[in-house]
């Protein structure tokens, strides 16, 4: 590995825990620059029957919903106006595809809620998926729904696909090894205090870290203000080894799934749902949102100051191709 001088000392800043050694160097970067260049908006109904309607690129910019906030992009849902037949909202889709490497997601804030209802009805998610789906894969890197605590990294890809997650950390928690095209796919739960919703917004967010290699899936979480992060952050376009990320967050190796086949040209997606399939379930099963209304388009619906926090915050995406 070669960072720049500001970085000297990462290895003694990250946990060395054995993973498999790769050096990445950046080839790509979306930030306040030029990200609106480099994804386009998607206004298409919401495959997960989320009670949201996706704006095009000029009615999110006319409508405060798109801007470039205190040099960050921020990426909202309208927080004004009741909205009947679904919330006005933003989904945003890489112009460019990607098939493996190392995706460093700078991000100072994620949709929650921190008023009355929290963050009841919102379904936030920063992933890749490709064309063809469940075919071409999906890495879903951060999402939840409601007041869920800690992230939830899931894949999802056809039939006859199970991960082994031993190299995760020990508290991650797998709730499926199955990737196949249900509504779980293969998940792990996190028990992190400050990787989701709330209290990642409360600390100022992250890095989040996403090698995909040939034969595994990995995604680590750094909290802003800690030496990892910092170092990260701080390297630039210098080179970036993974083996000193320690054990990752999140790790899936195929096991009876060929990575390779199942996860190719990826788009990288950030989007803000309310309710949906997911959401709505979960919303009943929630002592404090069930409180709030009969269903969970109706809350989102009829309140729309509960959604003013539900917005993304991203200072960079930083895109880098393995060392071989």
């Amino acid at each position: 590995m070669v960072f720049s001088a500001k970085a000297i000392g990462i290895g003694a800043l990250l946990s060395a825990v054995p993973v498999y050694a790769a050096s990445y160097s950046q080839t790509k970067v979306y930030d306040s620059t030029n990200f609106f260049e480099g994804f386009n908006f998607t206004s298409d109904p919401d495959p997960s029957g989320g009670f949201v309607n996706y704006v095009d690129a000029e009615t999110a910019k006319s409508a405060g919903m798109a801007k470039i906030s205190n040099g960050a992009v921020y990426l909202g849902a309208n927080y004004v106006d009741k909205s009947p037949n679904g919330r006005p909202s933003t989904r945003v889709r890489s112009k460019d595809v990607f098939t493996t490497g190392l995706f460093v997601a700078d991000i100072a804030h994620m949709p929650a809620g921190t008023g009355k209802g929290g963050s009841c009805g919102i379904w936030p998610a920063y992933w890749t998926s490709g064309p063809n789906w469940p075919n071409s894969g999906e890495i879903d890197i951060i999402e939840g729904v409601n007041g869920q605590k800690s992230n939830a990294v899931t894949l999802h890809t056809a039939k006859g696909c199970n991960m082994d997650v031993s190299g995760s950390e020990s508290t991650a928690n797998q709730t499926s090894a199955d990737c196949e095209d249900s509504d779980a796919g293969c998940s792990q739960g996190t028990t992190s205090a400050n990787n989701y919703g709330a209290a990642f917004n409360a600390n100022g967010g992250g890095v989040y870290v996403t090698e995909w290699a040939s034969l595994s899936i990995s995604v680590w979480f750094f909290p802003r203000g800690s030496a990892a992060a910092n170092a990260v952050i701080n390297a630039g376009a210098a080179d970036l080894d993974v083996a000193k990320f320690g054990a990752p967050l999140a790790r899936f190796e195929g096991n009876t799934c060929d990575i390779a086949e199942r996860f190719k040209s990826n788009y990288i997606i950030f989007n803000t749902n309310f309710c949906g399939g997911w959401a709505s379930r979960e919303f009943l099963n929630d002592e404090t949102c069930a409180s709030l209304a009969d269903t969970c388009d109706a809350w989102v619906a009829n309140n729309p100051a509960a959604v003013e926090d539900a917005y993304w915050l991203v200072n960079s995406v930083k895109i880098y191709a393995r060392n071989d």
